[in-house]
Order: C-alpha cells, then sequence, then structure tokens
C-alpha cells in the first residue's frame, strides 16, 4: 500500500505530465463518519467545489453528497487537504482524481449529466464516481459510445484499486482543449444494470470475510467471485449465491 504522500507524488507526476497544477477530485461522502464541507470551506474561494446532488431531490443531504472539488497543487493548504482526504478517504474507496483541461463549471455540469442514468421508463443515479465499480463500468459494462463521454471530460483519472494501489486511466481529453459535450443520461440496458448489480454482490461477499482464505489479492479474489456470480445469473440460477460459488470454484482455488 502506498503511503498518503507517495500517492501524492503521484497525482503531482501525472499533473505535470498534463501540464496542469490543479487536481479533481470525487469525494463519495455517503455513510461517511467525517463531512469535507467544512474543510472546503475553511480553504476558501481558491478551492471551488460542488455537490453532484445539486438540483436534484437528493440536494438537501449535502453531507451524503458526492462532492467534486478543485485543488491548487502549488498552494501548501490545498495540498495539506488532499493529503488529509487521501488518508481518510482513499482506502474506503471514496475518492477518485480526474485531471483534465476544463473549465470547473463545464467539468461540474458534465460530471452531473454523466452521473444521471435512463433504465427503461425510470431514472437512477449512476455511481460511477466510486473506484470498486468505475473500472468494470469503462471496461467491460459501458457501450463504446458510453465509455467515449466518461474518457473525454478527462486527461486522466485515478484511483486506488481494492489492494490501496494507485491506478490510472488515461482519457482522451487534449491538454489545451476547451468545452465538452455529453449526453444527459446514460441509458443502460437490462444487461447492463444487471451487471453492476453483480458488482456490488459480488463486493459484498468478498467483504463478507467468507472467502478471505483463498489465495490472491483482494482484487483477484474480487474478479473472481464477480466472474462467477455472472455466471450464476447467465445459467438463472435461484439459490444462495455463496453455495453457487463454493460448487463452481476453479480447481486451483478450492481449499484442501
Amino acid at each position: 500500500m502506498k503511503t498518503p504522500i507517495q500517492w501524492l507524488e503521484q497525482i503531482e507526476q501525472v499533473c505535470a505530465s498534463a501540464e496542469l497544477h490543479e487536481v479533481n477530485l470525487l469525494l463519495d461522502q455517503a455513510n461517511w463518519s467525517h463531512c469535507a464541507v467544512p474543510g472546503l470551506q475553511a480553504l476558501g474561494p481558491k478551492a471551488p467545489w460542488f455537490s453532484l446532488f445539486t438540483g436534484m431531490p437528493e440536494e438537501k443531504l449535502l453531507d451524503q453528497a458526492p462532492l467534486l472539488m478543485r485543488l491548487d497543487l502549488t498552494i501548501w493548504q490545498h495540498r495539506a487537504w488532499l493529503e488529509e482526504l487521501i488518508e481518510h478517504g482513499a482506502s474506503e474507496a471514496r475518492l477518485m482524481v480526474l485531471v483534465t483541461s476544463l473549465r470547473f463549471e463545464e467539468l461540474s455540469h458534465a460530471l452531473q449529466a454523466l452521473l444521471q442514468m435512463q433504465w427503461g421508463e425510470r431514472v437512477g443515479l449512476l455511481r460511477f464516481y466510486d473506484p470498486r465499480i468505475f473500472p468494470l463500468l469503462l471496461n467491460t459494462i459501458l457501450t463504446s459510445e458510453q465509455r467515449a463521454e466518461f474518457l473525454r471530460v478527462a486527461c486522466f483519472w485515478g484511483w486506488l484499486d481494492r489492494d490501496n494501489q494507485p491506478q490510472w486511466r488515461p482519457g482522451t481529453r487534449l491538454q489545451k482543449q476547451t468545452g465538452v459535450g455529453v449526453s444527459p443520461f446514460v441509458k443502460l440496458s437490462n444487461e447492463q444494470c444487471a451487471r453492476i448489480m453483480c458488482i456490488g454482490e459480488a463486493q459484498q461477499l468478498l467483504t463478507g470475510g467468507e472467502f478471505d482464505h483463498l489465495d490472491g489479492s483482494r482484487e483477484q479474489r474480487f474478479n473472481l467471485l464477480y466472474s462467477l456470480i455472472l455466471q450464476a445469473r447467465q445459467e438463472s440460477y435461484v439459490g444462495d449465491l455463496s453455495d453457487y460459488i463454493w460448487q463452481n470454484f476453479p480447481v486451483s482455488n478450492v481449499p484442501v
């Protein structure tokens, strides 16, 4: 696991490679024992921030909202605040990094549009800002057109994986590019929604402790659980998922 300082230094290096000295953070405050708003207010106007729930029915739930903030890495107070956020939020899968040339207001509107999903006649929130969901969302769930919308807002997306190792996904945004357009809703199919639900089921089994003894890292164990849950769904399995997983483990993972 990298220390907060080590990941902070890596963030600074990625920003420098994009010729930027500001970094954007997405912080998930849901069921968090902390609240970031007082700290952000203390930083003043040089650290703009925005609740992605603004203008939505959930707007009043500010202490539970996903927050977008922009910090200037040349200002020591901002750097210290980022280090504190990494220490208290990243290891709990609450923090994502976004390096972009977009103006803050444009980025706020774009991310709020990407937050809103449409599934048939229903609408809801797409928790793309959860680093446990984001990689699979981009790699295997979204269509190429949907994926492009997430990539065009960023020079780089960054997060810590389940083993607290930094991961980076290059975007398609150019350093000096201005403006961006994204669809007002991410329209998901039944299959896409089912796969997102499987992520939650696999994560719940991973954190439940029943499979802690298996070989491999937490990421490897999660990927195994996720693949078996997808297999169970494809086979229309009805029953306890833990039972299905124990019955269908690859031979190399069966405990002796």
